[in-house]
């Protein structure tokens, strides 16, 4: 009986250590995934992000020229063609209100939304941002990794490993929204600065320029 023993503890030897690197195997290609996914997460990020902000600051540059032709033109009426002052004022004001509604009314599923992670996330605005874009990249690398075909090979290669296709890419969707929850901020950030720059300069030319039509 000493043979056959022996015999099959060397066999069970050889299937643990074979076990061994096919995990150490498929561990290297799950991290090679989870890099390129990382990479890949990162870069549209930030094109999500540049493209967002010119999009919102090409409205609200429109917007903003409409506004101040509508109250050049009001200031012309009143200075050229003899609108008394009290309409002028009054029609004004009325126009400035119409203004604010509807800019309420544009942005409110923004600002509803806004305010609804703010509340969830304790009113943190960074952290508010990073989850939301961690779970938007979670779902995403989940969903492209489902769809991906699986090879024979692999299919071979993950059962004698002892591996879970399913669990493996929750693992990398997991481990990419982390990174993504970890460099968000800093990849937005510069985007979002720009933005904030542009956008307040413009208010505050539209403020002046309102201020002046009313003025004089």
């Amino acid at each position: 009986m000493r043979v056959p023993l022996m015999i099959l503890s060397a066999l069970g030897a050889g299937l643990v250590a074979g076990r061994k690197l096919l995990g150490k195997e498929i561990s290297g290609r799950k991290n090679k995934a989870i890099e390129s996914a990382v990479q890949e997460a990162r870069h549209r990020i930030r094109a999500d992000t540049m493209l967002f902000v010119s999009r919102s600051f090409r409205r609200f540059a429109i917007a903003t020229a409409i506004k101040l032709a509508i109250l050049s033109w009001l200031w012309g009426l009143n200075h050229f063609a003899g609108m008394p002052r009290p309409i002028f004022a009054t029609i004004t004001v009325i126009t400035l209100a119409i203004f604010l509604i509807r800019d309420l009314w544009v942005n409110y599923p923004t600002i509803r939304l806004a305010l609804t992670e703010l509340h969830r996330h304790g009113w943190h605005p960074k952290r508010a941002v990073t989850e939301i874009i961690a779970a938007r990249v979670f779902e995403e690398v989940l969903i492209e990794a489902g769809n991906q075909k699986q090879t024979r090979t692999g299919a071979i290669m993950l059962m004698l490993a002892g591996e879970d296709r399913s669990q493996m890419h929750h693992d990398v969707a997991t481990a990419v929204a982390d990174v993504a929850r970890e460099t968000t901020w800093d990849d937005m950030r510069p985007y979002i600065l720009a933005a904030a720059v542009r956008i307040g300069t413009l208010a505050l030319i539209y403020s002046a320029s309102v201020w002046v039509l009313v003025h004089y």
